[in-house]
């Protein structure tokens, strides 16, 4: 082998002290290159300033945004939703630029109850040429109907 040949010529074979330092140096470099693996997975992935807008939202936003959106108790993709009637109706909300339908239609969720709404219908989404998520509905009041 080469590198056998090359440490021959050197004597770090025939000395068993410096294959022994040859040997921890390697050790201890390996130990060293899987720790700041580990390190840099652990930390948060730094975002270009010009990127942060496709980053997707801090965990506090989403967080106020899921609470919002559980206040609406139902949702319809036409203009009646079963066993509920329509008391009043606000106007259409449209939110865009989301990585997942799941969270366009969240985010109308949550911009329908913050106008006061407890639903919404005529519930549509879309996905832009660009890969990202917009969603939009009628914002409403209903109230369960009485047989």
């Amino acid at each position: 082998m080469v590198i056998n040949s090359r440490l021959k010529g050197i004597g770090l074979l025939d000395n068993p002290k410096a294959l022994a330092v040859l040997v921890a140096a390697v050790a201890v470099l390996a130990v060293v290159w899987i720790w700041l693996k580990i390190s840099a997975a652990r930390r948060k992935p730094k975002i270009h300033p010009r990127l942060q807008k496709y980053a997707g939202p801090d965990a506090e936003f989403a967080r106020k945004r899921r609470e919002e959106a559980s206040r609406i108790v139902a949702t319809s993709s036409t203009q009646n939703i079963a066993g509920y009637e329509v008391v009043e109706q606000f106007e259409t909300v449209f939110v865009d630029d989301f990585r997942r339908p799941e969270e366009a239609i969240e985010g109308v969720k949550a911009v329908a109850a913050m106008k006061g709404a407890n639903a919404i219908v005529n519930l549509k989404y879309d996905r832009t040429s660009g890969g990202r998520c917009s969603a939009s509905g009628d914002a409403v009041v209903v109230r369960k109907r009485t047989q």
